[in-house]
C-alpha cells in the first residue's frame, strides 16, 4: 500500500534568478500509477538515476505550466538559448522543463557519474537528460520512499492515523502539508538559495564528532555567504595546524603563498604562507563533511582540492581576488569555462583556527558586500573609512597609501568575517548556471595584533578538476601541445605510485594500504594494484590487523612502483 500526501509542493529551478512555482497536487499524482508498477513490485529496482528520470518525466508531462522552469531569463526578459530544442511546435510545459533540465551539450559539464544517468524519453525518438532533485537543505532525493518520508516530516500532521481508502490504488490520504523541492539541471551542482539575511538552514544529515547540530545562517545575499555552525571542533583545528607544521615535503609544507592555476607563482600582494594537507585523517574527515554540507550525496575526490592551510603573520594579507580561476583566451589545457562544459571552483569553505580580537585584523573581507544588518544610510565610503583608520593609529606601522593600508580600510567598512577558533564560513564563487559570481571578490585582511592567524580552506569544483580522469580540456591547446611534443604539467612535483601485492607472502594475505593514518584501499591477495597521485616525502603504510608491517617513502622519481 502506498500512503500519499496532499503536498503543496514548491519546485525551485536552480539557475541564476530562481524561478518558482507552486503545484498543489496529491503526491500520488507526481508519478503515474502505470509508471510505478516496477516500483511496487520491487522498490529497490529503481536506482537514483532512474528515479531522477522518473520524477523529471512526471513534472514535464503535465505538472508544470507553460514557461515554468525553463532556461534562465536574463535582464532582457528573454530566455537564454540554452537547452534541448524540442520539436513540439509552440512552447509547452514539456519543452520548457526539459530545456531547463538538459541545458544542451555546450552547457552541460560532464560529472563523474554522467554515464549512469537515465534519459527521459520524450516520444518521437527524442530523449533528454534529467534533473536531480534536492530538499531546501541540500539532501538529494533518490527514491519515492525517501520523498514520502520527507513529506511525512514536513509541517503538518504526521499521517500516523491515516486510514486506507481502498480502491485500485490502495492509497490513504492525509492533511495538506508543504515541502520545497529543488530541481538541478544535469551536469550542475546544488546550491543553497537564501531568501533573506538571517535565514537558517538546519542540516541534521551532516554528522560531526561532537554530536552538535550543524546549520547554516545567511550572512549576505550578494555575495552569498553563510556561517556554518558547529562544523568542526577546536581539537580538529589544532590537529590540522600541528600536521601542517610537521609537513616536510616541498610541495605541501608551509611556505610563501603562490597564485595561479599552474606552477609556483609568488604574488607581491599575497604575503601569507600556505601548505596543503591532501590525505591526513582530519583533513579527509573535514573534506567529506564539506561535501555533505554542499549537497553531495557521495564523496567525489576529483571535485575537491587538498585542504589549504594558511598562516598570516603580522602585516601579512591577501589582496581581494576571486577563487574562480580565469583563463583569458583559453591558453591552458584545462577548460575553466564553468558556464560551458568546463570546471572551476564553485564553493569555498573557510575554516578559522585562531581567536582574533576586534582590532587584531585578520578578517576575510568581501569588498562587494556590506556588513550584515547595516542600513544603507550607515554604509561608509572608502575615503571616510581610510580617514578614520589613520586617525585611530591602529595601522600606523603600515606605509600610507600602501595596498595593505587600503585593505584595512576596506575591512572596516565592507562585509568582514572575524575569525575565531573553529568558526567555518561558506561562500559561492559561481551562480548556479556556472557563470562566475563577481560579487564573491574577497581578500585576507592584514593582521594588526601580535597573534598569528591560522586558517584553512577547501575549494570545491563544479566538475572534475585538472589532473583527474574526465576533467574537461581545451582540445585546441591539447592538440597544439601534442604537436610540439609538450604537455602541460598541471601539478608540478606530483608523483605517480603503484602498489602491488604479489601474492607470495602469506603475512600479507589481508593487507591494507594507508596514506599515513588514512585508509586508502585493500591490498590483499587477489586485490588489484592501487595507483595513487602523491608527492615526494609522503608516507604510505601497509597495515595487517591494525599494525603497520611495511612503510614506503615517496622519492624524487616521477613514476614509482612498490610491491609486497
Amino acid at each position: 500500500m502506498w500512503q500519499s500526501f496532499h503536498i503543496h509542493m514548491k519546485l525551485v529551478c536552480m539557475l541564476e534568478g530562481f524561478d518558482e512555482l507552486t503545484t498543489p497536487r496529491l503526491l500520488a499524482l507526481v508519478i503515474k500509477r502505470t509508471s510505478l508498477q516496477k516500483y511496487d513490485q520491487n522498490p529497490d529496482a529503481y536506482d537514483k538515476y532512474e528515479f531522477d528520470a522518473l520524477l523529471t518525466e512526471a513534472f514535464a508531462f503535465g505538472l508544470l505550466g507553460i514557461g515554468e522552469c525553463g532556461p534562465y531569463k536574463g535582464d532582457s526578459g528573454q530566455r537564454n538559448n540554452w537547452g534541448r530544442r524540442i520539436n513540439n511546435g509552440e512552447e509547452d510545459a514539456l519543452a520548457s522543463f526539459v530545456s531547463f533540465c538538459d541545458m544542451g551539450s555546450q552547457h552541460t559539464p560532464i560529472l563523474p557519474d554522467h554515464g549512469k544517468m537515465v534519459n527521459v524519453h520524450l516520444g518521437g525518438g527524442q530523449h533528454s537528460l534529467p534533473c536531480s532533485f534536492h530538499t531546501r537543505e541540500g539532501v538529494r532525493i533518490t527514491s519515492l520512499d525517501q520523498l514520502a518520508e520527507i513529506a511525512r516530516h514536513t509541517e503538518g500532521t504526521d499521517g500516523e492515523n491515516c486510514t486506507p481508502q481502498g480502491g485500485p490504488d490502495d492509497t490513504c490520504s492525509a492533511p495538506t502539508r508543504e515541502m520545497d523541492l529543488y530541481a538541478v539541471p544535469a551536469g550542475r551542482v546544488f546550491m543553497f538559495a537564501p531568501a533573506y539575511v538571517g535565514e537558517t538552514f538546519e542540516l541534521p544529515h551532516v554528522n560531526v564528532a561532537s554530536g552538535k547540530p550543524v546549520s547554516l545562517e545567511v550572512l549576505s545575499l550578494s555575495p552569498r555567504v553563510f556561517d556554518v555552525k558547529n562544523f568542526y571542533s577546536r581539537e580538529e583545528s589544532a590537529e590540522i595546524v600541528t600536521k601542517a607544521l610537521a609537513e616536510k615535503s616541498e610541495s605541501h609544507r608551509i611556505k610563501r603563498s603562490s597564485t595561479g592555476a599552474t606552477g609556483y607563482n609568488v604574488n607581491s600582494r599575497r604575503t601569507s604562507e600556505n601548505g596543503f594537507d591532501t590525505q591526513g585523517r582530519v583533513a579527509m574527515e573535514v573534506k567529506r563533511r564539506c561535501l555533505d554540507v554542499l549537497g553531495f550525496d557521495e564523496y567525489v575526490e576529483s571535485m575537491t582540492d587538498g585542504l589549504q592551510v594558511l598562516r598570516y603573520n603580522k602585516t601579512t594579507a591577501y589582496v581581494p581576488h576571486l577563487d574562480w580561476i580565469d583563463d583569458p583566451g583559453r591558453r591552458q589545457e584545462h577548460n575553466f569555462d564553468s558556464a560551458g562544459i568546463g570546471s572551476n571552483r564553485f564553493g569555498t569553505i573557510l575554516l578559522y583556527m585562531t581567536d582574533m580580537g576586534e582590532n587584531d585584523g585578520g578578517e576575510t573581507v568581501f569588498t562587494e558586500g556590506w556588513p550584515t544588518g547595516q542600513k544603507e544610510e550607515e554604509q561608509k565610503p572608502f575615503k571616510e573609512a581610510l580617514r578614520e583608520l589613520r586617525e585611530s593609529g591602529d595601522a600606523d606601522f603600515l606605509a600610507k597609501g600602501s595596498w595593505e593600508e587600503d585593505m584595512v580600510a576596506k575591512c572596516r567598512s565592507r562585509l568582514a568575517i572575524r575569525p575565531h577558533s573553529s568558526r567555518a564560513v561558506l561562500f559561492y564563487s559561481q551562480h548556479p548556471n556556472g557563470v562566475p559570481d563577481q560579487a564573491s571578490l574577497h581578500g585576507g585582511c592584514p593582521v594588526l595584533g601580535g597573534t598569528n592567524k591560522w586558517a584553512a580552506n577547501l575549494w570545491v569544483w563544479n566538475a572534475p578538476r585538472g589532473g583527474y580522469p574526465g576533467s574537461p580540456k581545451n582540445e585546441h591547446v591539447v592538440k597544439q601541445d601534442h604537436a610540439k611534443g609538450t604537455q602541460e604539467e598541471e601539478y608540478p612535483g606530483r608523483k605517480h605510485a603503484t602498489f602491488t601485492n604479489r601474492g607470495v607472502d602469506n603475512s600479507f594475505t589481508n593487507a591494507k594500504l594507508y596514506f599515513q593514518e588514512t585508509f586508502w584501499g585493500d591490498l590483499g591477495f587477489n586485490d588489484p594494484s592501487l595507483s595513487v597521485n602523491t608527492y615526494e616525502g609522503h608516507e604510505w603504510n601497509v597495515m595487517v590487523d591494525g599494525k603497520r608491517v611495511k612503510q614506503f617513502i615517496i622519492d624524487e622519481k616521477k613514476q614509482q612502483a612498490y610491491s609486497i
